[in-house]
């Protein structure tokens, strides 16, 4: 592969857990429409608005979720307009991409924790006051607390955790940076590890083995963040939660306290506010506290 082809130079723009969904996604659609190994790089920025046309109704007629059609399709149309910034082809070619409508979804599928199942996690894992406890006690706390995605936790160094109040997440979606503010009891949880595992440099999160030897020179990966969240929720009898949901928790227990949806969306990391909207899971409960309160008085 070519590394100045528009292709290339898309994915090298991406964070590295996007570079792989993303690939894996238009090596999906190189399939379905036949391409060969050799050839599929450089097929992408030549896609003009009939083909794309047709590879969103293939993906909906294959059952591709919302999200991922839109995705693919976002790529596409950004590796076209590479190919337009480089002179390969036409800038119509991107205009008339522009006028392909997203596929519209429901609600985000997932169940955020309610406050009492919150609670209950918290003064479960505080109980175990091992190393490998007290490091999986942090973990939970700082994904509860900053409602962090799995591949930015695992990212975290020691350094960036700053003045023990705040984390520097470096490697967000799209390769953004952000600096996250922690709940007084996060940053509690996480001098607890510090405390054991020392300021010494490497990820904040590591695997800790038998006897509660820290192994500072392996990070935790984001399939032991996975297991170790679901077999925690199992623990206290919550089955088929996602360790996403724990941001959703996050999301919705902000907009629950109150907090404008636009600081909301920043704390969560999100680019589009429509999509901090699809994490909103409040319940009927809320509307109705809301209309009871409405006044013109």
């Amino acid at each position: 592969m070519n590394a100045a082809c528009p292709y290339a130079l898309y994915l090298g723009r991406l964070a590295p857990n996007s570079q792989r969904s993303i690939a894996s996604q238009l090596n999906s659609i190189a399939d379905m429409m036949g391409w060969t190994d050799e050839e599929r790089t450089d097929k992408y920025h030549h896609i003009d608005f009939q083909q794309a046309t047709y590879i969103k109704t293939k993906l909906i007629t294959q059952g591709w979720s919302a999200r991922s059609i839109n995705r693919a399709m976002i790529a596409i149309r950004s590796i076209v307009k590479i190919a337009v910034l480089s002179g390969l082809v036409p800038e119509m070619q991107s205009i008339q991409l522009r006028g392909i409508s997203k596929v519209n979804h429901g609600k985000h599928d997932g169940k955020p924790l309610s406050t009492e199942q919150v609670n209950k996690l918290l003064i479960k894992l505080q109980r175990d006051k091992s190393v490998l406890g007290i490091r999986n006690y942090a973990l939970i706390s700082t994904l509860l607390g900053t409602g962090l995605r799995r591949s930015e936790l695992v990212a975290l160094l020691v350094e960036d955790f700053i003045e023990g109040t705040a984390l520097i997440v470096r490697k967000g979606k799209g390769n953004k940076s952000r600096t996250v503010h922690l709940p007084a009891w996060t940053q509690l949880a996480l001098n607890q590890w510090l405390a054991l595992r020392s300021k010494s440099n490497g990820h904040l999160f590591v695997r800790v083995a038998k006897g509660g030897n820290i192994k500072h020179n392996t990070a935790l990966s984001s399939c032991s963040i996975y297991s170790l969240t679901k077999k925690s929720l199992a623990s206290i009898g919550i089955e088929g939660v996602s360790p996403h949901d724990l941001r959703r928790t996050f999301i919705t227990r902000l907009l629950e306290q109150n907090v404008d949806i636009n600081t909301v969306r920043q704390m969560a990391g999100h680019e589009d506010i429509s999509t901090t909207i699809m994490y909103d899971k409040r319940d009927e409960k809320v509307m109705k506290e809301a209309a009871s309160l409405l006044s013109y008085q």
